[in-house]
């Protein structure tokens, strides 16, 4: 099969590899669609700590075309999408729900091969089925799609609640779909390219803001209390300080982008003397299966967040850095 395989940081190449095969309890899917995430690209500048070489893409789904065990075969010819997750399901941090603590926590696209190829292996334990009113490239939005239930949830967003989001990339968006599906009222949204605040006041925010200063003037005319949640989902961090700021008395701040690598000064009684609330939102696993549902009665799609479409001979455009800081990128999907 053909798969992508970052070499080393910086470099990477189409291959020519074995088809995998699945052991017993593992499935193999085709794959139809594979959706490009920004810490692919953080792994191509070397910015993981992962192994290489190596296969990225955790946001994919496909077909099921073979299975190892023959209790599985009812999952052949099933169109699916599958959790990354691969841990024990036995250990107290996995009854929890807490996947990512225990010992034997690997990640689909971080180690074991991803979607980034004609093939991928997946515990059929991960495996959920994918309704045939979601097309392919939806299916492979619902990693992230279900990374914004999970923020959502963190935030405690409620019907009635006013929300701010600092950032319109992918976690951006998916977010305000959660919430204006949620009930959240005036949700107000940052970001710097026009395309990508346009999709957002499509998708139902009550503003958009290419500034700071305008998004506190719009927050101080329909929050005139402070915001009961923000959400800062660009990883940029001075946003995280602004966010602080603009939260209400008692307001929530999640921290849904990554800051690696960066430092963030602010006083601790901006925090403890309100009461506001700084959540983290790193770490969302089994929040797929919720999305597959939304998705599959559309209550949720996400699908206008692709702008540009690949196929896999296209890796180095995909990956170009260029293309992901163009004005008009938001989403990349290789399409099978």
């Amino acid at each position: 099969m053909r798969a992508i395989r970052f070499e080393q940081p910086g470099r990477l190449n189409l291959v020519e590899v074995a088809d995998p095969t699945p052991e017993p309890g593992w499935a193999r899917i085709r794959i139809k669609a594979a959706a490009i995430c920004m810490t692919d690209f953080e792994l191509l500048r070397g910015r993981h700590a992962v192994d290489y070489p190596l296969t990225p893409g955790h946001e994919y789904c496909g077909v099921v075309d073979k299975v190892g065990s023959p209790s599985d075969e009812k999952w052949l010819g099933q169109r699916v999408v599958a959790d990354n997750e691969i841990t024990c399901l036995k250990c107290g941090f996995c009854r929890r729900g807490e996947w990512r603590r225990c010992a034997q926590y690997r990640q689909i696209g971080f180690g074991p091969s991803g979607g980034y190829a004609e093939y991928v292996l997946a515990p059929v334990q991960n495996l959920h089925p994918l309704a045939k009113a979601i097309s392919f490239e939806q299916g492979a939005l619902l990693e992230p799609l279900g990374v914004g239930i999970a923020v959502s949830s963190i935030a405690g967003a409620r019907l009635g609640s006013t929300a701010i989001i600092l950032g319109m990339g992918p976690i951006g968006l998916n977010c305000l779909a959660v919430l204006k599906a949620s009930g959240t009222r005036r949700i107000l949204c940052l970001d710097q390219r026009p395309k990508r605040l346009a999709l957002a006041k499509s998708w139902g925010a009550a503003e958009v803001a290419e500034n700071a200063e305008r998004l506190k003037e719009l927050a101080g005319s329909l929050h005139p209390d402070g915001t009961d949640v923000v959400i800062e989902a660009s990883g940029f961090h001075p946003l995280v300080t602004l966010g602080i700021e603009l939260a209400r008395f008692g307001g929530s701040v999640v921290l849904a982008g990554f800051c690696k690598h960066q430092a963030l000064p602010f006083e601790p009684d901006v925090v403890q003397g309100p009461n506001r609330r700084v959540l983290g939102a790193g770490n969302n696993a089994g929040f797929i299966e919720p999305a597959a549902y939304a998705a599959g009665d559309g209550v949720l799609r996400t699908e206008d967040m692709i702008t540009h479409r690949y196929k896999l001979e296209d890796y180095r455009q995909a990956f170009s850095e260029d293309q992901v800081m163009a004005s008009d990128y938001i989403k990349g999907v290789f399409v099978f």
